[in-house]
Protein backbone atom coordinates (compact mmCIF):
# COMPACT_ATOMS: atom_id res chain seq x y z
CA UNK A 1 0.00 0.00 0.00
CA UNK A 2 1.33 3.62 -0.58
CA UNK A 3 2.25 5.74 1.94
CA UNK A 4 -0.68 8.06 3.17
CA UNK A 5 0.34 11.68 3.33
CA UNK A 6 -1.01 13.19 6.07
CA UNK A 7 -3.87 15.55 4.41
CA UNK A 8 -5.07 12.57 2.55
CA UNK A 9 -5.23 10.85 6.41
CA UNK A 10 -7.25 13.12 7.90
CA UNK A 11 -9.86 13.49 4.96
CA UNK A 12 -9.57 9.85 5.73
CA UNK A 13 -10.78 9.90 9.26
CA UNK A 14 -13.31 12.71 8.38
CA UNK A 15 -15.14 10.66 5.93
CA UNK A 16 -15.10 7.42 8.42
CA UNK A 17 -16.50 9.60 10.65
CA UNK A 18 -19.04 10.85 8.43
CA UNK A 19 -19.98 7.01 7.43
CA UNK A 20 -20.82 6.59 10.70
CA UNK A 21 -24.33 8.58 10.19
CA UNK A 22 -25.04 7.60 6.79
CA UNK A 23 -28.46 6.39 6.56
CA UNK A 24 -27.74 4.48 3.01
CA UNK A 25 -26.29 1.43 2.01
CA UNK A 26 -24.15 3.41 -1.06
CA UNK A 27 -22.65 6.53 -1.18
CA UNK A 28 -21.16 8.07 -3.90
CA UNK A 29 -17.66 10.35 -4.11
CA UNK A 30 -19.53 13.17 -4.80
CA UNK A 31 -21.61 12.92 -2.19
CA UNK A 32 -18.33 12.68 0.00
CA UNK A 33 -17.06 15.67 -1.93
CA UNK A 34 -19.75 17.58 -0.52
CA UNK A 35 -19.12 16.91 2.89
CA UNK A 36 -15.91 17.29 2.73
CA UNK A 37 -16.06 20.57 0.24
CA UNK A 38 -13.92 19.48 -2.29
CA UNK A 39 -13.32 18.06 -5.90
CA UNK A 40 -14.80 14.68 -6.06
CA UNK A 41 -11.73 13.11 -8.07
CA UNK A 42 -9.29 14.48 -4.37
CA UNK A 43 -11.76 12.08 -2.62
CA UNK A 44 -11.46 9.45 -5.21
CA UNK A 45 -7.71 9.75 -5.19
CA UNK A 46 -7.52 9.41 -1.47
CA UNK A 47 -9.26 6.22 -1.83
CA UNK A 48 -6.71 4.76 -3.62
CA UNK A 49 -4.38 5.63 -1.48
CA UNK A 50 -6.02 3.72 0.82
CA UNK A 51 -7.01 0.71 -1.09
CA UNK A 52 -10.18 1.23 -1.85
CA UNK A 53 -11.98 -0.69 -4.92
CA UNK A 54 -13.26 1.90 -7.15
CA UNK A 55 -16.65 2.61 -7.17
CA UNK A 56 -19.30 1.91 -9.39
CA UNK A 57 -21.69 4.17 -11.03
CA UNK A 58 -24.16 4.05 -8.40
CA UNK A 59 -21.06 4.74 -5.84
CA UNK A 60 -19.18 2.71 -3.01
CA UNK A 61 -20.60 -0.01 -0.92
CA UNK A 62 -20.71 1.90 2.63
CA UNK A 63 -19.97 -0.84 5.39
CA UNK A 64 -17.13 -2.05 2.99
CA UNK A 65 -15.71 1.23 2.79
CA UNK A 66 -16.01 1.64 6.68
CA UNK A 67 -14.13 -1.74 7.07
CA UNK A 68 -11.45 -0.12 4.94
CA UNK A 69 -11.06 3.37 6.20
CA UNK A 70 -11.22 1.35 9.66
CA UNK A 71 -7.76 -0.53 8.91
CA UNK A 72 -5.90 2.22 6.99
CA UNK A 73 -6.52 4.42 9.55
CA UNK A 74 -6.63 2.40 12.78
CA UNK A 75 -9.73 4.52 13.93
CA UNK A 76 -11.95 1.10 15.10
CA UNK A 77 -10.24 -2.56 14.75
CA UNK A 78 -12.15 -4.65 14.24
CA UNK A 79 -10.67 -6.96 16.84
CA UNK A 80 -11.98 -5.27 20.20
CA UNK A 81 -9.02 -6.73 21.99
CA UNK A 82 -6.95 -4.70 19.57
CA UNK A 83 -8.61 -1.01 21.27
CA UNK A 84 -5.45 1.54 21.57
CA UNK A 85 -4.90 2.58 25.06
CA UNK A 86 -4.68 6.12 26.17
CA UNK A 87 -4.30 8.23 29.67
CA UNK A 88 -6.11 11.81 30.04
CA UNK A 89 -3.10 13.77 32.13
CA UNK A 90 -5.10 16.46 34.31
CA UNK A 91 -8.27 16.08 35.47
CA UNK A 92 -10.18 20.01 35.91
CA UNK A 93 -12.99 20.34 34.39
CA UNK A 94 -11.55 19.59 30.75
CA UNK A 95 -10.42 16.37 32.02
CA UNK A 96 -13.11 15.67 34.16
CA UNK A 97 -15.25 15.96 30.93
CA UNK A 98 -13.40 13.44 29.19
CA UNK A 99 -13.91 10.85 32.07
CA UNK A 100 -17.06 9.72 29.74
CA UNK A 101 -16.68 6.79 28.65
CA UNK A 102 -19.39 7.51 25.81
CA UNK A 103 -16.55 9.66 24.06
CA UNK A 104 -15.19 6.88 23.14
CA UNK A 105 -17.40 4.34 21.69
CA UNK A 106 -16.56 2.46 18.82
CA UNK A 107 -12.86 5.11 18.75
CA UNK A 108 -10.99 2.07 19.02
CA UNK A 109 -9.18 3.80 21.70
CA UNK A 110 -9.87 3.10 25.66
CA UNK A 111 -9.08 5.26 28.42
CA UNK A 112 -7.15 3.35 30.71
CA UNK A 113 -5.88 5.93 33.43
CA UNK A 114 -6.16 9.35 34.26
CA UNK A 115 -3.86 11.36 35.94
CA UNK A 116 -3.48 14.89 38.21
CA UNK A 117 -1.18 16.49 40.22
CA UNK A 118 -4.03 17.25 42.96
CA UNK A 119 -4.04 13.89 45.43
CA UNK A 120 -7.47 15.82 47.13
CA UNK A 121 -9.45 15.80 43.24
CA UNK A 122 -8.63 12.26 43.02
CA UNK A 123 -10.15 11.29 45.91
CA UNK A 124 -13.82 13.13 45.06
CA UNK A 125 -13.69 11.54 41.45
CA UNK A 126 -15.45 9.06 40.05
CA UNK A 127 -14.16 6.86 37.11
CA UNK A 128 -14.67 3.58 35.30
CA UNK A 129 -10.93 2.86 35.40
CA UNK A 130 -7.86 3.97 37.62
CA UNK A 131 -6.97 7.25 38.90
CA UNK A 132 -3.18 7.93 39.69
CA UNK A 133 -1.04 10.98 41.11
CA UNK A 134 0.79 12.49 38.18
CA UNK A 135 4.18 11.42 40.13
CA UNK A 136 3.08 7.66 38.91
CA UNK A 137 2.53 8.49 34.81
CA UNK A 138 6.19 6.88 34.40
CA UNK A 139 5.19 3.85 36.84
CA UNK A 140 1.72 3.24 35.38
CA UNK A 141 1.91 4.00 31.17
CA UNK A 142 4.68 1.34 30.65
CA UNK A 143 2.58 -1.18 33.25
CA UNK A 144 -0.54 -0.53 31.48
CA UNK A 145 0.59 -0.50 27.65
CA UNK A 146 -0.68 2.92 27.49
CA UNK A 147 0.63 4.29 24.07
CA UNK A 148 -1.44 7.63 23.61
CA UNK A 149 -1.99 10.84 26.32
CA UNK A 150 -4.85 13.71 26.41
CA UNK A 151 -3.12 16.59 27.93
CA UNK A 152 -5.60 18.76 29.76
CA UNK A 153 -3.74 20.15 33.00
CA UNK A 154 -2.64 23.61 33.69
CA UNK A 155 -0.01 25.34 31.21
CA UNK A 156 2.15 25.66 34.03
CA UNK A 157 2.80 21.69 34.73
CA UNK A 158 2.62 21.31 30.85
CA UNK A 159 6.33 21.17 31.06
CA UNK A 160 6.94 18.02 33.45
CA UNK A 161 3.78 16.32 32.72
CA UNK A 162 5.26 16.10 28.90
CA UNK A 163 8.82 15.26 30.19
CA UNK A 164 6.80 12.48 32.21
CA UNK A 165 5.02 11.35 28.92
CA UNK A 166 7.89 10.98 27.33
CA UNK A 167 9.95 9.07 29.48
CA UNK A 168 6.75 6.75 29.95
CA UNK A 169 7.19 6.26 26.20
CA UNK A 170 3.82 7.44 24.70
CA UNK A 171 3.39 7.90 21.14
CA UNK A 172 1.43 10.72 20.75
CA UNK A 173 0.15 12.98 22.98
CA UNK A 174 -3.39 15.25 21.89
CA UNK A 175 -2.65 18.53 23.46
CA UNK A 176 -5.59 20.49 24.96
CA UNK A 177 -3.26 23.29 26.35
CA UNK A 178 -2.45 26.52 24.52
CA UNK A 179 1.52 24.98 25.21
CA UNK A 180 3.63 24.30 22.56
CA UNK A 181 5.55 21.08 23.31
CA UNK A 182 8.97 19.91 22.90
CA UNK A 183 8.95 15.80 22.28
CA UNK A 184 11.61 14.27 20.08
CA UNK A 185 10.48 13.75 16.43
CA UNK A 186 9.38 10.33 17.47
CA UNK A 187 6.68 11.41 19.72
CA UNK A 188 3.47 13.25 17.71
CA UNK A 189 1.38 16.16 18.90
CA UNK A 190 -1.79 16.95 17.67
CA UNK A 191 -2.69 20.58 19.22
CA UNK A 192 -6.54 20.78 20.01
CA UNK A 193 -6.81 23.57 22.11
CA UNK A 194 -9.64 25.77 22.13
CA UNK A 195 -8.59 29.37 22.00
CA UNK A 196 -5.77 28.08 19.06
CA UNK A 197 -8.51 26.44 16.92
CA UNK A 198 -10.91 29.70 17.31
CA UNK A 199 -7.68 31.65 16.36
CA UNK A 200 -7.54 29.47 13.31
CA UNK A 201 -10.98 29.18 11.89
CA UNK A 202 -11.10 33.68 12.12
CA UNK A 203 -9.30 33.75 9.22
Amino acid sequence: MKKIPEPTRRRLIQVFQFLSGWKKSRITSADISAFLGCKDSLVRRDFSFAGCAPGVSNGYDVESLKNVLASVCGVCPADGNARKKCCIVGLGRLGAALLDDSFFEESGFSVEAGFDSSVNRLEIMRSTFELYPASRIETVVPQRKIEYALLCCAEKEVPLMTERLVRAGVRGIVNYTRAVLNVPASVRVENCSPVTALMNVQG
